[in-house]
């Protein structure tokens, strides 16, 4: 049992009953930020000249019908992801595109869900998509106030007090007003110079990783030279009781004519089985459920975590087990992917382990693909990204409730020929991706350490 002792002046203030709120960790960081203001000079979101906080009226979205133009969009929580992909097509005509639009620069906030609290900064790269009402939007002109914003609110203490804030009987959330009452400590001028240093290096460097995937990823597909065709669904289309005799499926997407085609394109372009270059794995069984705290043991990903470059809700398991959860451990350079999941939910969207994750574990829900001796990785994830190959994978998952794509179907889909390419500039790319996370933590550590300090 937790008890605190709360005085009437605090539930005056807060109008606020809940226990949970009192005894957060959200409390200790606003006793800490109160101690440290007795003695510094602080900043608050809620002065329209510092800031303007704002997000979308809810709306009802209104979906691209077949033909008509539309703007790519993505939900709240794929903006925390290594290089998110469109999840929907909305109609420019009968929505207010532009009020969901986002510029670089922009502080993105979670502010839905029982995960809320993550955020990121907006990149040219985001620019190109629509994103909905459940992201906060904080708009700073000064750069050296933004980036030190954002490292305060990526703090352990920053994001107690966004926790603290948020409301809800069901479905946590946060408001305009809770962001704009948060009051953000200023350290000596020497130390935020070098604090927004790092981590306008750090947004500069992620940026560039992302340009730079998705410019290879559009030059890989341009040098193999094989497009998936556009086909309308409400057409439909029929198969013979002969070509599914002796297959086990009855489902129409395994034989959409459009993929089939895809596959026969890949295969007169030399295409190859997955199998001939790499072995597929996916752990079976189940690890024990023992998790620890962060210093007592190792990340676990699950499949939708695999994705993100800020990961929500990471669990951990603890060191003394080691040999017990080894056939989980990622090795580096190996390709990974959602393995169980939904097909719309980006199932078998590949993600390169690099250092950083090496070691770490990752759920019997993700696949492994190890390049076979000879095989660069790069290759293999710049095809794995290949639309033809991500249909197939698409087509041969299977489940009545979650989708399911197993190691040995993988390792029969057609995947384009090695061709000349320049396929360690993939593991450059993620490198960047490290470089930019260490530059961030360094950066969010510094600052904590000196606001605990005062």
């Amino acid at each position: 049992m937790r008890v605190g002792t709360v005085s009437k002046k605090d539930f005056t203030k807060n109008s606020r009953l809940d226990s949970s709120y009192y005894l957060s960790d959200g409390a200790a960081a606003e006793r800490l930020v109160n101690s440290f203001l007795k003695q510094g000079k602080y900043i608050q979101l809620g002065d329209k000249k510092i800031a303007t906080i704002w997000q979308p009226n809810r709306n009802i979205i209104a979906y691209a019908g077949e033909g008509e133009e539309y703007v790519p969009y993505i939900q709240p929580y794929d903006i925390l992801e290594y290089l998110p992909e469109e999840r929907s097509r909305l109609s420019i005509h009968k929505n207010d595109i532009n009020s969901l639009r986002v510029t670089e620069g922009t502080i993105l906030q979670t502010c839905s869900g029982r995960n809320l609290g993550p955020l990121a900064i907006a990149d040219k790269y985001i620019e190109r998509f629509v994103l909905g009402s459940d992201l906060i939007r904080i708009n700073i002109e000064n750069a050296r106030t933004r980036y030190y914003v954002y490292a305060f609110l990526n703090t352990g203490i920053g994001q107690a007090l966004l926790h603290s804030s948020k409301t809800g009987s069901v479905i946590d959330h946060l408001s305009i007003k809770d962001i704009e009452k948060i009051r953000i400590p200023l350290v000596a001028e020497k130390d935020i110079d070098e604090i927004v240093e790092k981590i306008k290096d750090s947004v500069f460097i992620f940026s560039a990783a992302r340009d730079k995937l998705y410019g290879l990823k559009k030059k890989y597909i341009e040098a193999v030279g094989v497009y998936r065709e556009k086909v309308s669904l409400a057409e439909g289309w029929s198969c013979s009781f002969r070509n599914i005799r002796g297959k086990k499926r009855i489902d129409a997407a395994y034989y959409e004519p459009a993929i089939e085609r895809a596959v026969e394109k890949i295969k007169n372009h030399g295409g190859v089985r997955l199998s001939d270059v790499a072995e597929v794995i996916k752990p079976s069984g189940r690890y024990k459920t023992n998790y620890v705290g962060k210093e007592y043991g190792k990340p676990l990903l699950s499949g939708r975590q695999l994705l993100q470059n800020q990961i929500v809700g990471m669990k951990y398991l603890p060191f003394s087990s080691t040999s017990s959860y080894k056939k989980f451990q990622l090795k580096e350079n190996d390709i990974a992917y959602p393995a169980d999941g939904r097909v719309e939910g980006r199932l078998g969207t590949p993600v390169y382990i690099s250092k950083s994750r090496k070691g770490w574990y990752a759920s019997g829900h993700i696949g492994r693909i190890k390049a076979r001796e000879g095989i660069a990785p790069g290759y293999l994830y710049m095809a794995m990204l290949h639309p033809a190959v991500q249909a197939q994978i698409s087509s041969i998952a299977c489940g009545s409730v979650v989708d399911a794509v197993y190691a040995e179907d993988m390792e029969q889909i057609i995947i384009p020929e090695k061709i000349e390419f320049p396929y360690e500039q993939v593991g450059e790319a993620w490198n960047m991706f490290d470089r930019a996370d260490q530059l961030k933590i360094e950066a969010c550590s510094k600052l904590s350490k000196l606001l605990k300090e005062k």
